[in-house]
C-alpha cells in the first residue's frame, strides 16, 4: 500500500494529461488550484480571478476546457474528489493505476476529433501508398499497426529508420501518405525528412504530445496522445498503449466507414467473426 499525494485525484489527473492544450492563463489556474485547493472549490469566479490576477472568463473558459459545463459543476466535482480523498489514507497502488489509465483513456477520446479520423479514413482509401513511420522506441508500435492495417487490403509499408525515411521521403509522390509516429516531434531529422515529403506534395499524418512542435509544422493533420510523465504512475504507464489505443479509432473508422475494407479484414484477418467460424 502507498500513500497517494493530496490533490492528486481523478480530474487533477485529467488536467494533467491535458496540459499540452493550455494557454499561459491555464497554468496560471492550475498552479493556483494546486496550492489553494480549499480556496478554489470556495470562492466566486469573482474573487478567484482576482486572487488569480486573470479575468472571470478565463476561469470559466478553464472549466468547460477540462470537459464541465461551467464553474460551479467543475467545483462540485473537485469538492467530492476532495472529500474522497480525505476519508482515505492509504489506497491500493493497482487502484491508483487503473486510474491514471482511465483518465487518459478519457482524455485520449476527447483529444481525438471524429472529424479528423473520418479525413483520414478517406485520405487512406484514396491513397497509393500508406506509410506509417515510427523510429527507436516507436519501432514496434509501427509495425504492430502496419501489419494490423495491411489487413484491409491497403497497401502499407513500415518505416523503422532514418534512412528509409530519407529514402521514401525523396520517392513520394502525391498519392502518398505518411503517418508519423513522433510523441516530442522534436527531432530534427525526422522534421528534415518532413520538409522533403512536403515538397513532393504527400499527404502528413503526425502523432505527437504536442500540437505545435518542430514536426507537426509540416502536418497536414496532427493526432494529440495525452502525456504521461506528470502523472504518479508515470514510470508505470506504458505510453504505447495510447497510440495503438488511436490506431484502434482509425482502424474501426475504416471497418464501419468502408465496405470493401471491412470484406477485406473479414475474409483475410485470422482473428475476424468469420474465420473464428472456421475455427470451431
Amino acid at each position: 500500500m502507498k500513500e497517494r499525494k493530496n490533490g492528486l485525484f481523478s480530474v487533477m489527473t485529467r488536467i494533467e494529461g491535458m496540459s499540452n492544450q493550455f494557454t499561459k492563463t491555464d497554468w496560471k489556474i492550475v498552479q493556483y488550484m494546486k496550492e489553494n485547493m480549499q480556496e478554489f472549490v470556495s470562492c466566486s469566479a469573482q474573487d478567484l480571478a482576482t486572487q488569480i490576477g486573470v479575468s472571470d472568463a478565463s476561469v470559466i473558459r478553464f472549466a468547460q476546457k477540462v470537459g464541465f459545463s461551467g464553474l460551479n459543476e467543475f467545483r462540485y466535482i473537485l469538492q467530492s474528489e476532495l472529500e474522497r480523498e480525505n476519508t482515505i489514507i492509504n489506497q491500493n497502488s493497482y487502484t491508483s493505476l487503473m486510474h491514471d489509465y482511465n483518465t487518459l483513456t478519457e482524455t485520449l477520446f476527447k483529444f481525438t476529433k471524429p472529424e479528423y479520423v473520418d479525413l483520414l479514413r478517406k485520405k487512406m482509401l484514396k491513397a497509393r501508398r500508406i506509410f506509417i513511420a515510427g523510429m527507436d522506441l516507436n519501432k514496434n508500435i509501427a509495425e504492430m499497426a502496419g501489419h494490423k492495417f495491411m489487413l484491409l487490403g491497403l497497401d502499407v509499408r513500415v518505416i523503422t529508420t532514418y534512412d528509409t525515411l530519407k529514402l521514401f521521403a525523396n520517392l513520394a509522390t502525391k498519392d502518398d501518405l505518411f503517418i508519423v509516429i513522433t510523441l516530442s516531434g522534436a527531432h530534427q531529422m525526422l522534421a528534415d525528412a518532413l520538409g522533403r515529403i512536403v515538397q513532393n506534395e504527400s499527404y502528413i499524418v503526425v502523432i505527437s504530445n504536442y500540437e505545435r512542435s518542430l514536426c507537426s509544422a509540416y502536418a497536414d493533420l496532427t493526432f494529440l496522445i495525452p502525456k504521461t510523465n506528470l502523472l504518479e504512475n508515470h514510470d508505470t504507464i506504458t505510453r504505447e498503449i495510447y497510440i495503438l489505443m488511436l490506431f484502434d479509432i482509425i482502424f474501426l473508422n475504416l471497418l464501419e466507414g468502408d465496405e470493401k475494407s471491412h470484406e477485406a479484414f473479414q475474409k483475410i484477418a485470422p482473428f475476424s467473426s468469420w474465420n473464428q467460424k472456421d475455427n470451431d
